[in-house]
C-alpha cells in the first residue's frame, strides 16, 4: 500500500493538473492548477461529488474512464465544470491502492505547454511521457520482480533521446540485469526508506550526451518502482503470514481433534447429568407461571422465562435493576429459613410471589425456587368492584345530602326573594327619612355605605344558593346514570359553532378562540345537549387556564382519524398542568380551582358523557406549554 502524499507528491512533479477522487466519486484532493485553471475562486472543490462539479457529458467520460481505469487499462476523461463550462480539460485516468483505500487519479498537462517549444523538444516530451506511463502500466501488469526488470530496459530506452543507442542496467537486491553502461545516470532504488538497488542508463556511444529531462524522467521512474516494490513486499509479506497462519491452522485442527476425544469421553461421564438436567428443565418449561432458580449469590440458576440468562442477577433478569429489591425475597428466607407468599407490584403489573428455600447436607439455604403468577387481572377486577361499590354509596350518600341541602336551600331562595322584593319597597321609604336624618345608621352602618353594598350583599346570597343547587344537581347527574337519550343526529361541527358563542363574552375576557373545523364530517347519533355540555365545560376550562400577563389563545380542530371516526381537539397555550394533576383530573371532587368555586365535578362528569357515546377522551398538557384535550367519537359513514 502507498500512502497520497506520495502519489500526490510523484505526479505533480510531472504533470500540471491533478484531481484524485475516492471510490465514492467524492473529490479528495485537487492540486492549484487545476483550481487556478478551472474553478471559479470561490468554489471549493474537495469534498465535492463529481455529479455536484461537473456537466453531465464531462461526468460520463469520467464514468467511463474510473471503469477502464480499474480493469488495468487505459482511460481519457475530460474535465468540464459546471461553473466554468469553456473550461475543457483532457486528463488521464489511473486506479491505486492506497493505505485510506481505492482512489481514482486524473492528471494531465497544460494544453499551452507544447505550444511554445520546438518541434524537437516537444517530440522529446512525448517520448519521455509515454515513457512514464509505459512504466506505470507495466508495473501493475508485472507478475514477478525478475520478469520486471528484465523488460524494463524496453519501456526506459524508448525514453530516452537516442533509444536505439541506449543501454538499461538494473541492480535489485543482489540481482543484476541487462548491460552496464560506462557512462551513465543513475537513481537509487528506495523501499520502506532502504536503499535496495540502483538503475543506471547510458548510451553506447560516448559522443551522445544526456538530456537535463533524461535524469529527472529517470529519477521519477525510480520513484515509481520504488513505490511498486514497496507494494509488491508487502503483498508477500501478507503471502507469507496467510502461508503461516494456515501451517497454524492445521497445527490447531489436530489439537482440535485430540480435544474432541477428551470432550467424547466427558459427555460420556456427563450424560446422566445431563439426562437430569433436560428432564428437570422440561419440567420448569411446563410450568405456566414464571419460575427462577436463584443461588445465594442472586445468580439465576435456571428459569423457564425464555429471556432470562442464566449467571444473570435475578432482579436485572426479572425487574430490570441494577440493585437487589428491598423487600428481597432471598434474604429474608436465608434469615427465616421458611417459605413465603407475597404480592408484589411491577410497572403496571401486580405479581403473586412464591419463595421455597433449597437447603444443602448442613441444612442451610444454599439457593430458593420462586414462582411468579400475574395476578393483574384479578386485582384490577378486585379494584373495579371497591370503586363500583364506592360509587354505588356515594351514589346513596349524595342522594339522602342533596335531599336534605335542597329542602333548606329552597327557603333560603324563597326568602332571599321575599327580602329583595321587601328592601325594593322599603329602601324609597328609607331614602326619604334620610333626607331628614343624615347620621342615620342601620345595622351600625352608615345609609350611604349600607344602601350601597345592601343590594350586593342580597344578590350574593342569592348567587350563593344557585351554586349550591348547581352543585347538588351536578352530584346526582354524576352519580345516577342519565336517562337522556342519544336520538340526536349530531353534526359536530355546528354545536362547536354554537357552543362558542355561548361561552364567547365570558371566554374572550381572556383569550381568542380560533376554529380549523374540517368539512364533510359524518354525523352520528348521540345527546346534543350533553355534547354541548362537554364542549362548554372544555372550553370555559381553557379560558381560565390563561395567566394573568397575558392574553391567550384557543384552537378548537376537528379532523376524521379514521373512516369511522371523528376527532375533536381543543387546544390551549395556557399555564398547562404537571404530569400528576393531569393524572387526576377526571377523579370526582378533585379541582385545582377551589377558590374559584370548582366542585371537582366538570370533567369527570364529561369523562361520562363521552363515554355513553362509546368515545374516549384524553389530555396532553406541559406546564408553561399549555393543554389540549382529545376527544374521539365514533361516526360510522352510515350514520
Amino acid at each position: 500500500m502507498v500512502k497520497l502524499e506520495d502519489l500526490y507528491a510523484f505526479i505533480e512533479k510531472n504533470f500540471d493538473f491533478l484531481l484524485v477522487v475516492d471510490m465514492n466519486e467524492k473529490i479528495i484532493h485537487a492540486n492549484q492548477s487545476l483550481v487556478r485553471e478551472c474553478a471559479p475562486e470561490e468554489i471549493q472543490l474537495e469534498g465535492k461529488l463529481l455529479k455536484d462539479v461537473l456537466t453531465d457529458s464531462s461526468l460520463n467520460t469520467f464514468a467511463s474512464a474510473m471503469g477502464n481505469a480499474r480493469e488495468g487499462s487505459r482511460g481519457i476523461a475530460v474535465y468540464s465544470p459546471i461553473a466554468k463550462i469553456s473550461c475543457s480539460l483532457p486528463l488521464k485516468a489511473s486506479y491505486s491502492d492506497t493505505l485510506r483505500g481505492g482512489v481514482y487519479l486524473f492528471f494531465g498537462l497544460h494544453r499551452d505547454d507544447f505550444s511554445n517549444v520546438s518541434d524537437w523538444k516537444r517530440k522529446q516530451r512525448i517520448r519521455e511521457l509515454t515513457c512514464l506511463y509505459s512504466v506505470a502500466e507495466w508495473i501493475e501488469r508485472a507478475d514477478t520482480v525478475r520478469e520486471f526488470f528484465i523488460q524494463l530496459p524496453d519501456y526506459i530506452n524508448s525514453g530516452m533521446c537516442y533509444p536505439d543507442a541506449a543501454v538499461c542496467y538494473s541492480v535489485y537486491q543482489g540481482m543484476t540485469y541487462g548491460q552496464k553502461p560506462s557512462s551513465c545516470l543513475s537513481v537509487e532504488l528506495t523501499v520502506s526508506r532502504q536503499v535496495c538497488g540502483e538503475i543506471l542508463v547510458g548510451y553506447m556511444n560516448d559522443d551522445y550526451e544526456f538530456l537535463p529531462e533524461e535524469q529527472k524522467m529517470l529519477n521519477e521512474i525510480g520513484r515509481m518502482i520504488g513505490l511498486a516494490l514497496e507494494k509488491k513486499a508487502l503483498s508477500q509479506r501478507l503471502k507469507d503470514l496467510e502461508e503461516e497462519i494456515e501451517v497454524r491452522t492445521k497445527d490447531l485442527d489436530e489439537q482440535n481433534r485430540k480435544l474432541n476425544i477428551v470432550d467424547s469421553n466427558l459427555v460420556m461421564v456427563n450424560k446422566g447429568w445431563e439426562e437430569s438436567k433436560t428432564y428437570l428443565e422440561a419440567i420448569f418449561q411446563t410450568i405456566p407461571d414464571d419460575v427462577a432458580l436463584i443461588d445465594r449469590n442472586r445468580r439465576l440458576m435456571m428459569t423457564n422465562r425464555q429471556e432470562a440468562e442464566p449467571g444473570t442477577k435475578c432482579h436485572r433478569a426479572f425487574f430490570d435493576r441494577d440493585v437487589p429489591c428491598q423487600d428481597c425475597r432471598l434474604k429474608r428466607i436465608i434469615a427465616d429459613k421458611a417459605p413465603l407468599t407475597l404480592t408484589i407490584k411491577h410497572n403496571d403489573k401486580y405479581l403473586q410471589v412464591y419463595a421455597m428455600p433449597i437447603y444443602n447436607q448442613n441444612h442451610e439455604v444454599d439457593a430458593i425456587i420462586e414462582f411468579f403468577r400475574d395476578v393483574t387481572l384479578e386485582m384490577t377486577y378486585e379494584q373495579q368492584i371497591q370503586q363500583a361499590d364506592k360509587m354505588a354509596s356515594l351514589g346513596q350518600l349524595v342522594s339522602g345530602v342533596g335531599h336534605e341541602i335542597n329542602n333548606p336551600n329552597q327557603f333560603i331562595q324563597g326568602n332571599i326573594r321575599i327580602l329583595k322584593q321587601a328592601l325594593d319597597d322599603m329602601l324609597p321609604i328609607v331614602e326619604e327619612y334620610h333626607k331628614d336624618h343624615p347620621d342615620l345608621t342601620i345595622a351600625r352602618l352608615k345609609y350611604d355605605f349600607f344602601r350601597e353594598h345592601i343590594m350586593t350583599l342580597v344578590d350574593d346570597m342569592a348567587r350563593g344558593s344557585e351554586r349550591i343547587k348547581g352543585i347538588v344537581k351536578a352530584l346526582r347527574s354524576f352519580t345516577q346514570r342519565n336517562e337522556g337519550l342519544l336520538v340526536d343526529t349530531i353534526e359536530v361541527n355546528t354545536i362547536i359553532e354554537a357552543s362558542v358563542r355561548l361561552v364567547h363574552d365570558e371566554v374572550h375576557k381572556r383569550a381568542d378562540i380560533d376554529l380549523d373545523l374540517a368539512e364533510n364530517l359524518h354525523t352520528f347519533a348521540g345527546n346534543s345537549q350533553k355534547i354541548e355540555q362537554v364542549l362548554i365545560n372544555l372550553i370555559l376550562n381553557a379560558g381560565q387556564a390563561m395567566p394573568d400577563d397575558r392574553r391567550g389563545r384557543i384552537t378548537i380542530r376537528t379532523s376524521k382519524v379514521r373512516p369511522d371516526a371523528i376527532l375533536i381537539e381543543i387546544q390551549d397555550n395556557g399555564r398547562g398542568m404537571s404530569e400528576q394533576t393531569a393524572k387526576q383530573i377526571f377523579d370526582p371532587f378533585f379541582t385545582t380551582k377551589r377558590n374559584m368555586g370548582g366542585t371537582g365535578l366538570g370533567l369527570p362528569i364529561a369523562f361520562k358523557i363521552i363515554e355513553e357515546h362509546r368515545g374516549s377522551i384524553s389530555v396532553d398538557s406541559r406546564l408553561g406549554v399549555g393543554t389540549t384535550f382529545s376527544i374521539r367519537i365514533p361516526a360510522p359513514s352510515g350514520s
